[in-house]
């Protein structure tokens, strides 16, 4: 077999290098004259240098690059500490390997040492592709052919593979340039620059740097807003005051570093949407060719590296079968790469964030996740906590996808995977890529498509104090029973209109009317706001006349974790208390110190530990995480009401479940627990489950026992 790799950077570099280590020949066709020292710092995180590792290179790396301390972020403005990744040792430890800092040209020095001349041609650049059923031929710009047995396009964001493969495609622009700078270290004496990533970050901007070659040359990468750059030319040059003119507020020990910048050059920041396929017959895409991505989770490299890896792999073991070789491949691969490509670009997001208020959230957040993941594992683990050498000899299905679910992960039943997949495709990649922003419309799209209002049944907007929240009534209410009921979605995301569905099924559970709550959703209203306004929905049902005994409160996973708050806050104030308690998998324990967190990790298509620690840090961000009005699991549940408690075996909050339900036990409360198999995350939402049904059918028999049936109706309907 004779592989053919169009691109010589690093991806293609490091591909050669793998496949030469599996023993099979290749030949790199790239298309620059001369491997020039380009570009500027690049970082190469734990799941990067296991690769190197094993291709023998990570000596090399180390005798040249720098092994960072942490990532340590500042405000721009101010330079207070507002986060810090610890790295070095403790990331080794953590991830079975440190992270380097090197330039860019040096690694690229150190993979083309790596392979024999014979194995590589520069100045022979790829005009033109083509395949057939016995081999593969690139066509170069000087008119010879060049023939093999498979081609794998590693040549860029402008990848004539790619093109060849999938036609003209859109790239896209995110609006941002970089400027990149390397500073002698004999002009950054005296600043304080440890080998650290000192990063700053101010509205719009941010400065990423770090040191490249130990106390000899240090890597600036300073992102502006792409309006404040009117030069014509974007090649390197001397003339860096557009570059100061954006940072003309830095602190003084960022302002004195860019100070010290003699050149620069800028780049705009491009990227593409994830595809669905790389492959075709006998050619394929790698790296920045498949997944060109923002550069902001240090993982554009990593994930070039990590491909060349797996390609080998896997051709190495296919070869009679390089069609499939190269489906497996990406079957191994796409569900990553899109995963990193939406982390990197909501990271984008993330840190150029331009509203005060938003900027202040954020920080705030950052706190908070200090609080409950001191090791930053849920910031950065998803891109370096990977050992691809392991995972490409396990099965493929293992790969997490964009939320981080295992791709073969399967239910038993028929009906029980119709609910899985519908969480499964809950978030599309875009919607990820925006944060919080795009996860909250993806949630109410995926509620309100998957579970619509019964057209007999009519939702009326009302207001229970200050609180806006929608009341629904069961068709033949016998009683004025009422359900006031908090939605799930982290604290973060989610709707009293997506609940609305579920809320008929609670109201006809009762026999009465089911009041479903809009309370305030973090970041931008952090705790105790949601905690206000469940303890105001409340009083306001009082101040209608409806009794308390004919009250069930009610919550699905972040709800259900207010739910108990709110009686713990209700208790608290000598408030009468409601006559019980439904919680379906509750978010009770903040600080995520439940075993199934991690244990069930990857298994649950609706939540996972990095997306719990993001909405917990947004909403208690600097409060403590143990109080039990944020965190019930850790109150004193003495005197709480009859409590209803519901989760699936395999969901990463059964823990938080169990725990309350025996907390509340030892304390004396009446606890119905009940676990089912083979289901989903907050399952009673999925009304054609066989399990719901019957867990529905549970809670009028336990409703029926504890509410009193009060003629309330025409107090609930005021």
């Amino acid at each position: 077999m004779r592989v053919l790799v169009v691109g010589g950077g690093i991806g293609g570099l490091t591909t050669a290098i793998a496949l030469r280590h599996q023993g099979i020949d290749v030949l790199v066709l790239e298309q620059a004259r001369a491997l020039n020292e380009i570009g500027a710092g690049i970082q190469i995180a734990a799941n990067a240098a296991i690769v190197l590792r094993e291709l023998g290179l990570e000596a090399a790396i180390r005798s040249v690059g720098v092994k960072p301390q942490s990532y340590d972020y500042r405000d721009l403005r101010t330079g207070k500490m507002l986060y810090q990744a610890p790295l070095g040792d403790e990331a080794a430890r953590r991830y079975g390997a440190p992270m380097y800092n090197i330039h860019r040209a040096d690694l690229v020095q150190i993979l083309s040492d790596a392979m024999p001349p014979e194995a590589s041609r520069l100045d022979a650049r790829c005009v033109a592709v083509s395949q057939d059923a016995d081999g593969v031929a690139v066509k170069l710009a000087n008119g010879e052919t060049v023939r093999g047995d498979v081609l794998i396009g590693c040549d860029g964001i402008h990848s004539v593979v790619r093109e060849h493969l999938r036609g003209r495609e859109e790239k896209h622009f995110a609006n941002i340039l970089m400027w990149r700078s390397l500073i002698p270290a004999e002009r950054v004496e005296g600043l304080d620059l440890e080998e650290r990533g000192n990063y700053w970050f101010g509205p719009g901007r941010t400065l990423i740097t770090y040191w490249v070659r130990p106390k000899n040359l240090y890597s600036i990468l300073a992102s502006v807003p792409a309006h404040e750059v009117t030069r014509e030319s974007w090649d390197e040059t001397g003339d860096i005051s557009e570059l100061l003119g954006s940072f003309n507020d830095a602190e003084p020990r960022a302002r004195k570093m860019l100070e010290q910048c003699q050149s620069a050059f800028i780049t705009g920041m491009y990227y593409r949407d994830p595809i669905d396929c790389w492959s075709s017959g006998r050619i394929t895409l790698l790296g920045d060719a498949a997944h060109p991505m923002v550069p902001f989770l240090a993982a554009g490299a990593g994930q070039s590296i990590e491909d060349g890896w797996t390609l080998a792999r896997v051709l190495s073991r296919r070869q009679n079968d390089v069609p499939g070789a190269l489906k497996e491949y990406e079957q191994r691969r796409l569900p990553r790469t899109t995963r990193i490509q939406s982390g990197a670009r909501a990271v984008v997001k993330l840190m150029h964030e331009t509203d005060a208020d938003r900027l202040r959230h954020r920080n705030h957040r950052w706190k908070g996740m200090a609080r409950i993941d001191p090791l930053a594992e849920t910031s950065w683990g998803l891109a370096w906590d990977y050992d691809v050498v392991k995972a490409t000899e396990g099965p493929p299905g293992e790969v997490l996808n964009v939320t981080g679910l295992r791709e073969g992960k399967r239910l038993q039943r028929p009906e029980a995977q119709r609910a899985f997949d519908l969480w499964k495709y809950a978030f599309r990649p875009e919607d990820v890529a925006r944060g919080h922003d795009g996860l909250r419309e993806a949630y109410d799209r995926f509620l309100v498509t998957s579970f619509p209002l019964p057209a007999s049944v009519a939702a009326v907007e009302d207001e229970l104090g200050d609180v806006k929240a929608w009341r629904v009534a069961a068709p033949d209410a016998q009683g004025g029973n009422v359900v006031l009921h908090f939605h799930g979605g982290g604290y973060l995301i989610g709707s009293a209109r997506g609940s609305l569905e579920y809320a008929t099924r609670l109201a006809a559970a009762v026999e009465g009317t089911c009041y479903t709550v809009d309370y305030r959703l973090a970041p931008e209203h952090p705790y105790p706001a949601a905690l206000d306004d469940a303890v105001a929905a409340y009083r306001a049902l009082l101040a209608r006349g409806i009794p308390a005994g004919s009250i069930m409160v009610s919550g699905e996973s972040a709800g259900g974790g207010l739910a108990v708050a709110m009686v713990l806050a209700l208790r608290n104030a000598g408030d009468p208390l409601p006559a019980a308690i439904l919680a379906a998998a509750p978010f009770a324990d903040l600080t995520l110190s439940g075993p199934t967190i991690r244990q069930f990790n990857g298994d649950d298509p609706a939540a996972n530990r990095d997306l719990l620690t993001f909405m917990g840090a947004s909403y208690f961000q600097g409060h403590e995480p143990t109080d039990p009005l944020v965190s019930p699991l850790f109150g004193d549940l003495t005197g709480l009401p009859p409590l209803f408690l519901t989760a699936s075996r395999g969901e990463v909050l059964l823990s938080d479940t169990t725990r309350l339900a025996e907390r509340a036990e030892q304390a004396g409360v009446e606890v119905t627990l009940r676990v089912v198999e083979d289901s989903v995350h907050v399952y009673p939402i999925f009304p054609f489950l066989p399990e719901t049904r019957a867990t529905m059918e549970e809670v009028a028999a336990w409703a029926r026992r504890h509410l009193r049936r009060e003629d309330a109706r025409s107090q609930a309907a005021e």
